[in-house]
C-alpha cells in the first residue's frame, strides 16, 4: 500500500471535498417511496463500469439515484497536482485511501437521508457481506446486475484497461492475478448476502450477464430473477452456481484458445510502448499466458 504520509491530508481536506462534490451531486435529487438501490457487482475489471456508463445509465432510469463514486473525486485531494505529475498510475495508488474516505461521507448522507443510490461491488472485501442485509431492513429495494467473466479474460481486461489509461491519461491500476482470485473467493459470501436481502424486498432483482470473447466483448444477459413481487421471472433465472461456472477458464474452446493467444500478444507489444511505467509482473503473466494457450492450442490439434 502506497505511503500516505508522502501526500498527506487533513479531515479538514476529506470534509472540504465532500461538501465541493456534494453541491452538485445531491441537487434535485428526491426521496421515493421506497428507496432503491442499483447495485454493479463483479470481481474487478470484470467490466461494472461499461456495463453502467454504456448500458445501464443510458436509459434515463437512474437519473433520481446518488453515485457513490467517480475517478473524478480523486482530483479533490490538496496535493493531487503533484501525485498527477508522477503518472496516472500514481495518482490512482496514492488517492485511494483518501477518495474512500469522501465516498464513504457521500454513502452516509445518502443512505441516511434514504437516496436511491448507485454502487459498484468488486468482491475486494468480504467486509460489504454485512452491507445488503443492512440496507434491506432499512427499507431498500434492490437491483443487481452482475458481470460474470473467466479469470483470465478478467485479468487480460484490467491489463488492456490500465494500458488505454496510460495512453488517454484516465485515472486506472493494474490489477494483479492474486487480487482477481480475492475478489472470486469473496463473491461466494457476497452474492449469498445479496440473495438474502432480495429475497426480503419485494420487487428486487438480480441480473446475470456474461462478458468475454467476440460477441460476448460488451456482455450478453444470461439469466434474471425477480423477487416477492409475485411476477414470474421471464427466461433463465438467476443462480449463483451459474456466474460460477462462467468463472472457469476450461470452458474455452480451442479456436477461443487461440483467440486468446493472439489478445495476449497484441497487449504485450501494446505494453512495451510504456515499460518504463509498466509493472514487470505484467510482462511476466502476459507471456506465460501466450506460452500456457499456445501449448493447450498446440495440444487440441
Amino acid at each position: 500500500m502506497p505511503d500516505t504520509d508522502l501526500h498527506p491530508y487533513t479531515a479538514q481536506d476529506v470534509d472540504a471535498a465532500f461538501e465541493q462534490i456534494a453541491a452538485g451531486l445531491f441537487e434535485g435529487i428526491h426521496v421515493e417511496d421506497v428507496p432503491k438501490i442499483l447495485v454493479v457487482a463483479g470481481v474487478q475489471g470484470s467490466g461494472k463500469s461499461t456495463l453502467l456508463e454504456n448500458t445501464l445509465l443510458p436509459t434515463g432510469r437512474y437519473a433520481n439515484y446518488v453515485r457513490l463514486y467517480l475517478p473524478d473525486y480523486r482530483t479533490c485531494h490538496p496535493d493531487y497536482a503533484a501525485m498527477r505529475a508522477k503518472g496516472v498510475l500514481y495518482a490512482y495508488a496514492h488517492s485511494e485511501r483518501f477518495v474512500k474516505e469522501v465516498c464513504g461521507k457521500i454513502f452516509n448522507r445518502a443512505f441516511t437521508h434514504k437516496y436511491n443510490i448507485i454502487m459498484e461491488c468488486a468482491f475486494d472485501s468480504l467486509d460489504f457481506a454485512g452491507f445488503p442485509q443492512h440496507a434491506a431492513t432499512s427499507g431498500y429495494q434492490f437491483e443487481v446486475h452482475l458481470m460474470a467473466c473467466t479469470k483470465v479474460f478478467t485479468h487480460l481486461s484490467t491489463i488492456n484497461r490500465a494500458l488505454r489509461s496510460l495512453q488517454q491519461g484516465e485515472l486506472e491500476r493494474f490489477v494483479s492475478r492474486e487480487d482477481i482470485q480475492l475478489s472470486v473467493n469473496n463473491s461466494l459470501a457476497i452474492m449469498r448476502a445479496f440473495e438474502a436481502a432480495v429475497d426480503s424486498v419485494s420487487g428486487s432483482q438480480i441480473f446475470l450477464y456474461e462478458r468475454g470473447l467476440g460477441v460476448l466483448k460488451d456482455g450478453v444477459l444470461r439469466a434474471h430473477s425477480r423477487y416477492g413481487s409475485g411476477e414470474a421471472t421471464q427466461g433463465t433465472p438467476y443462480s449463483y452456481a451459474a456466474y460460477k461456472q462462467v468463472l472457469s477458464d476450461s470452458t474455452y474452446t480451442a479456436p477461443q484458445k487461440h483467440e486468446l493467444v493472439e489478445a495476449f500478444t497484441q497487449t504485450l507489444a501494446e505494453a512495451e510502448h510504456y515499460r518504463s511505467q509498466v509493472p514487470a509482473k505484467v510482462f511476466k503473466d502476459l507471456r506465460n499466458y501466450i506460452i500456457e494457450y499456445s501449448r493447450m492450442t498446440h495440444d487440441e490439434l
